[in-house]
């Protein structure tokens, strides 16, 4: 089975440049789980230092982008909020944050991080602003499609607000792109497919696939230790992923099927960034079902 990947996607979006790098932001937004306007601290897997090389920087949006433009001199630059919620604030203030960015001259789009119930009607009609200026692409934090399992890892929205999004992003001509995790508790084969026909059906352009792995100072960090929650295998999250994977193509990209954390806060699996590995498992899976 051929997979469309991100780098393709990418490629469709932006013709105009030979290849395409994120840089990422940290525009010093919260999270609506995190302070109290829909619950308080936070997903139950999630540190943001455990994926975002920026979530504790101090330095202002634009020296962070100036810091990734000169790393990255050969190539167009997208823009990418990925800290916290980045469209959780008045608009305003979204406003300020996101015009000088998407104004500069090597900037060629942004991609901004969020979640599904942070898209009102005023919020998705100043990104379609932006996206007559340059493309942007909406990143929208599903997870699950079982809202007892969003409950329960205290993400606090619902599929259907998901649904409602993509509909509403897609009808302002957004584009936009999905997250998942795979393994998390109490969710079997059932529950992944579902959320693959979620993503399928709601007309997402890319999708990325994270098995769930514990990282130190998290809620599960703790029920990990303590035995209350277990992990997949490597070979069970490869035949999940292999399923989701054929469940969404050729229509979403994948943009990945790993997860990155720093050593020192990473507590399992030990093979959750092992990306290649993690390719070569899925496309065994996917080879036996053709």
């Amino acid at each position: 089975m051929n997979v469309k990947l991100y780098k393709d996607f990418l490629k469709e979006v932006f013709s105009q440049c030979e290849r395409v790098r994120k840089v990422s932001l940290n525009a010093g937004f919260s999270c609506p789980n995190l302070d109290g306007t829909v619950g308080k601290g936070g997903c139950a897997y999630c540190d943001n230092k455990s994926f975002s090389s920026v979530a504790a920087s101090e330095f202002s949006v634009m020296e962070q982008l100036e810091d990734g433009i000169r790393k990255n001199k050969k190539y167009g630059i997208l823009a990418y909020f990925q800290s916290y919620t980045n469209t959780h604030a008045p608009v305003q203030k979204l406003r300020e944050v996101f015009t000088p960015v998407i104004e500069h001259s090597r900037v060629v789009g942004i991609s901004i991080g969020t979640r599904p119930d942070c898209l009102n009607p005023e919020v998705v009609s100043l990104l379609a602003y932006f996206n007559k200026i340059k493309p942007v692409i909406v990143e929208i934090g599903v997870q699950s499609a079982n809202d007892k399992t969003l409950k329960n890892i205290n993400r606090n929205h619902t599929s259907q607000q998901t649904r409602d999004a993509a509909e509403r992003c897609k009808n302002a001509g957004l584009l936009i792109t999905s997250h998942i995790i795979i393994g998390l508790p109490n969710e079997d084969m059932n529950d992944f497919v579902n959320t693959a026909k979620l993503i399928a059906e709601c007309k997402f352009s890319a999708v990325k696939i994270h098995p769930l792995h514990i990282v130190k100072g998290t809620k599960f960090a703790e029920e990990y230790a303590q035995g209350k929650i277990g992990l997949l295998g490597f070979d069970d999250y490869c035949k999940a992923a292999a399923e989701v994977i054929r469940i969404v193509q050729p229509n979403v990209a994948i943009e990945r099927v790993s997860a990155e954390s720093p050593s020192y806060m990473l507590v399992a699996p030990d093979w959750c960034g092992q990306r290649e590995k993690i390719w070569e498992g899925i496309n065994a899976n996917l080879i036996c079902e053709n």
